[in-house]
């Protein structure tokens, strides 16, 4: 939510007065709509539709009800079109495709196992979570909110930004726009989608207790969200995000576990926008930890299936007995000691890619 949405929503006049602003915005824009590129022929309203139907009855002349051209629709392909789709359409196709190639399930608690949630690839796993106790988390993790709150002074304008836009932050590290990266943008607004659908599933299914279920003192910074906290949405995207910008941005195949032991600026923005829900209290470092291998594997996933790679790497990670912080080093101490991060190979079946979305992956990667 905006700043100025977060101080303003309990004063419903002045909530108003912010969507006249936009409003005003928007009668702005209407005026020099014609201008723009992206506009279509005119606006669609009562007096527009009256003036153009007129206009057709003076012009039109007598019609038969025959075909006069060939549509250029008849053969064209897949990816001719996509293009020639508005965004909100692409999108839903984009979505149809890349989210129908996962597919969640859950167990539940068992005598001797923990509740457990598994990622499928086609009908392999992939990646793996077994999510912690409510009395774990408060004997194990509960002490850390109290640290992280020494820095929500400092944080403070990240966290709220955050909540509803964390794709500005990686642009500060390479170039982001509509025109020059609109193929960057799309998949990487696709792959904040697909995460949204992978990652609730889990929480509903764990529904982990957040921190302020917990103690009093928490008192975060922001309301906290009523859906389970393990494991963070915001990890999950972030990770998830950082790992195609990475391919994407450096132009060349690149090594997630690499990077991340590397501290690459990217996933450093990804650990940041993970901690900083912590330090506003909606978050335990386990949840980042699990959102964060979630993420990660899901997007290598991804991208080895556009790049044709034959196979690709899974993750289990054994969160019912994690107690440890979240940072970049713990996260490659982790995946280093495959303990708490188990890992894996996975043959990729063919012929789940489209020729349309290959051809897309192609146009992100010549954008860099």
């Amino acid at each position: 939510m905006p700043v100025s949405g977060l101080y303003n929503s309990q004063n419903s006049q002045n909530s108003q007065n912010s969507q006249n602003s936009q409003n005003s915005q928007n009668s702005q824009n209407s005026q020099n709509s014609q201008a723009a590129e992206n506009s279509q022929a005119g606006p669609d309203n009562t007096f527009a539709s009256a003036a153009l139907g007129q206009a057709r009855d003076g012009t039109v002349g007598y019609w038969d009800g025959t075909a006069d051209r060939v549509p250029k629709q008849d053969g064209r392909s897949g990816w001719d079109a996509l293009t020639a789709m508005a965004t909100g359409p692409r999108r839903a196709v984009m979505d149809a495709c890349l989210q129908g190639l996962f597919k969640v399930t859950l167990e539940p608690v068992a005598k001797s196992k923990p509740a457990t949630g598994t990622v499928a690839l086609g009908d392999d796993p992939l990646v793996t979570l077994e999510a912690p106790t409510s009395t774990f988390l408060a004997d194990k993790q509960l002490h850390y909110l109290r640290t992280y709150a020494d820095l929500r002074g400092d944080r403070l304008n990240e966290i709220i930004m955050q909540t509803g836009d964390i794709q500005s932050f990686f642009g500060l590290v390479g170039y982001m726009a509509p025109d020059a990266t609109k193929w960057t943008l799309a998949l990487n607004q696709a792959m904040l989608r697909l995460c949204t659908v992978i990652e609730m599933p889990f929480k509903h299914g764990f529904d982990v207790a957040r921190p302020i279920a917990m103690s009093r003192k928490v008192q975060p910074l922001i309301q906290t969200p009523g859906h389970g906290s393990w494991p963070s949405g915001h990890a999950t995207e972030a990770f998830a995000c950082a790992t195609l910008l990475s391919r994407l941005f450096l132009n060349a195949p690149v090594d997630p576990v690499e990077q991340i032991k590397a501290g690459s600026e990217l996933y450093r923005h990804a650990e940041r926008i993970a901690m900083n829900r912590t330090v506003a209290g909606v978050h335990f470092p386990t949840d980042s930890m699990a959102g964060a291998v979630l993420g990660v594997t899901v997007a290598e996933a991804l991208i080895d299936l556009l790049e044709g790679t034959p196979q690709t790497r899974t993750r289990v990670f054994h969160g019912a007995g994690y107690d440890g912080d979240f940072t970049l080093a713990r996260m490659a101490e982790a995946l280093d000691n495959g303990q708490e991060i188990a890992s894996g190979t996975l043959s990729l079946p063919t012929g789940l890619v489209p020729g349309w979305l290959a051809k897309m992956w192609d146009e992100a990667k010549d954008e860099w």
